[in-house]
């Protein structure tokens, strides 16, 4: 068995993977009379939701037992199994409901709260995110790790999670107008794939999260 810090890299990665908030942020971006700064609104919507998801894993795994350096652990391998089974209950969804997606994000103007709001909106609606983001933060609170590393790492989970929202913004800044065309190129081709992209990482992690939670028995 791996240790702590290192299991929360895969999940990491699977929460950052989100079409939605990337839609959502490019759509922020690239609409008319929107920019960078509803951009960072958008971020610091979905900021609060991830803060909010932090708490509820380090509260959830703090009050479960230490996890074992080694050995057997039937919380966590509980807790993966069942989300396993909620993932693949999700990427189902989002197949079948492939051709049907729309823009998250509305067209016209968007005011600095109207994009905070769309991004609390979508992140707290990101369930595939949460399913996640949860037993990372509750194997960190369980590690054992002293106070400073253990923010550190939850640090570094939320803004790898975030990072949907955050990396745009960036290329948009250090590449001017040739990066707001990939951005555009980029949007169209995520929302017509939405539903497959959704569809095949809930079946990727519900196959890592299955295989570690029974490694964990």
């Amino acid at each position: 068995m791996s240790s702590p810090p290192l299991d929360v890299v895969p999940l990491a990665l699977g929460a950052a993977v989100s079409p939605m908030l990337l839609l959502g942020q490019m759509r922020t971006l690239t609409t008319p009379g929107s920019g960078v700064r509803q951009s960072w609104a958008y971020v610091a919507g979905n900021a609060v939701v991830v803060a909010g998801w932090a708490l509820v894993g380090l509260g959830s795994g703090g009050s479960l037992p230490t996890r074992a350096a080694a050995g057997a652990d039937p919380v966590s391998a509980g807790v993966r199994l069942v989300l396993a089974a909620v993932l693949l209950a999700i990427g189902a969804r989002a197949l079948q409901r492939e051709g049907a997606t729309a823009s998250p994000a509305p067209g016209g103007h968007q005011s600095l709260g109207r994009s905070f709001g769309l991004g609390i909106a979508l992140m707290a609606g990101n369930l595939t995110s949460l399913v996640l983001y949860l037993p990372a933060l509750q194997d960190l609170a369980r590690s054992g790790l002293a106070a400073g590393p253990l923010a550190g790492l939850v640090l570094l989970v939320s803004l790898v999670t975030l990072a949907p929202s955050l990396l745009p913004p960036l290329v948009l800044v250090l590449t001017g107008a040739w990066g707001r065309a990939r951005l555009e190129q980029l949007c169209h081709w995520t929302l017509a794939h939405q539903a497959g992209i959704n569809g095949g990482l809930c079946f990727l992690f519900a196959a890592y999260l299955g295989w570690s939670g029974v490694a964990r028995l």
